[in-house]
């Protein structure tokens, strides 16, 4: 199960992810990502588990300018690392 949040900041909004990301919340995370404008917080400490279908999209956002805020160590390692490991796997 999964809970998205949007908080509208003067300059910027906050998208909280809480739960488990699946396969099956693809199309509603790509849905708020082509709805939200502008600069974007991706607050991610309740993300306590995530598909790497999931981990892509999150790392595709970050990778339009989207900014990082409190994820666990590992999901950063994960966000950071992902781009690293498709390429030496392709």
């Amino acid at each position: 199960m999964i809970r998205i949040t949007t908080q509208k900041q003067q300059s910027h909004t906050v998208i909280s992810i809480d739960g488990e990301l699946t396969t099956a919340d693809m199309g509603e995370i790509r849905r708020i990502r082509k709805s939200v404008k502008g600069k974007v917080v991706l607050k991610l400490r309740g993300l306590n588990a995530c598909a790497v279908e999931g981990i892509r999209v999150l790392r595709d956002w970050l990778d339009a300018g989207a900014k990082l805020r409190n994820a666990t160590p590992f999901l950063q390692v994960m966000l950071k690392s992902t781009k690293k490991c498709s390429k030496s796997v392709n």
